[in-house]
């Protein structure tokens, strides 16, 4: 009897024992999984390939055509924050004294959500002026490079109008979904934005602020039209300059994409006029080797101030995008420009031909 006790309260002490330590090992594993759950999701993404081009010049070189790196987390429930850095941007007034591309930080802004239709945005933000700056990114962008209306309209602040501002300033912005339908695809979306006008990670070297309001409007399935309007003061003399830019786009993921913008940029005293029109159409094709995106593009732009320049132009776009994975894509674009005939005398030469070969891998 004795020896039965024993030999029980051991087996007993053994099993509570192997018991504590697996329950010690699990309640480790939940705390680091909770852990691990309130850090940043940390994302990112490389573009990178071959670019040729006969303008100017002419070249052929291989490109680090943009790295990101991503982090978006969560302060509270309703408060996200999110930042954005990136390498090898390589816009006009950012390289360094060598011509190297430098570290620019993108994004910096925290979100407020009262509730979808009332959201507050501050920080270092992209700004809602036309659809390539506001909801799309490189990541998701059909072809290699965004049309000139984001590179020569949305990415020109007033202020310094010298240097290339990514389509990024330092503000506040107001922004909400309303008369949602219960699958999502009907509703009406509004931004309202207040931010410096100057150069991002820059304070405002004058008193003056820029406004930029857009609506978008979703009336059926895959279809959103939008009118996104900006005011600024250009200067220490504080001219006006004003940017809209309307467009539609209807995207089928499944099927059909079609997308157009069209964008004015007037300046005080005639200091500023261009326009400019693109359109894109392409069809998403599914195999089992993955989607296949062929595009054509057709885009203008006119600088009646400066119209010996090469910003006058007519250019096409052929290109193909080819997915097989989430995180691939790999894209070719060729694309031929005419130039204007005043620019085309200035030049010397009718327009330009360009091809671009790139790989996009995200993680």
């Amino acid at each position: 009897m004795v020896g039965s006790f024993f030999c029980a309260s051991a087996t007993n002490t053994f099993m509570n024992g192997e018991g504590d330590a697996v329950e010690n090992s699990a309640q480790q594993k939940s705390d680091l999984a909770a852990l691990i759950g309130k850090m940043p999701k940390i994302s990112g993404y490389l573009q990178t390939g071959w670019n040729y081009s006969t303008a100017g010049n002419g070249t052929s070189s291989f490109q680090a055509k943009r790295l990101r790196l991503l982090a978006d987390g969560t302060v509270t429930p309703k408060l996200a924050f999110r930042l954005q850095i990136e390498a090898f941007n390589g816009i006009a007034g950012s390289l360094n004294g060598n011509g190297q591309k430098n570290l620019q930080v993108m994004d910096a802004f925290a979100t407020y959500t009262f509730s979808p239709a009332f959201k507050v945005r501050a920080g270092q933000y992209y700004i809602p002026l036309s659809y390539e700056n506001y909801d799309i990114s490189p990541a998701t962008l059909e072809t290699v490079d965004f049309s000139n209306i984001v590179y020569r309209m949305v990415c020109r602040n007033p202020y310094e109008y010298n240097f290339g501002d990514y389509g990024r300033d330092l503000g506040v912005m107001i922004m909400g979904d309303l008369f949602a339908s219960q699958d999502g695809f009907y509703h009406m979306s509004y931004d309202l934005s207040v931010t410096n006008g100057s150069l991002p990670m820059k304070d405002d070297p004058n008193k003056s602020k820029d406004i930029i309001a857009s609506v978008a409007v979703r009336p059926i399935k895959y279809l959103n039209i939008k009118a996104s309007h900006g005011w600024g003061e250009y200067t220490q003399s504080y001219e006006t300059m004003n940017r809209t830019i309307l467009g539609a786009w209807y995207n089928n993921p499944k099927g059909l994409l079609v997308r157009s913008e069209y964008g004015i940029l007037k300046g005080e005293n005639n200091s500023f006029d261009e326009n400019s029109i693109y359109l894109l159409a392409g069809y998403h094709l599914q195999t089992k080797y993955g989607e296949i995106l062929p595009i054509v593009r057709y885009d203008n732009y006119n600088d009646k101030v400066f119209d010996t320049t090469a910003n006058n132009y007519d250019r096409i776009l052929l290109g193909c995008t080819f997915q097989p994975t989430a995180n691939l894509k790999i894209q070719l674009n060729y694309q031929h420009g005419f130039y204007s005939s005043k620019a085309s005398e200035a030049l010397g030469k009718d327009g330009y031909d360009q091809i671009q070969l790139m790989g996009l891998f995200k993680f």
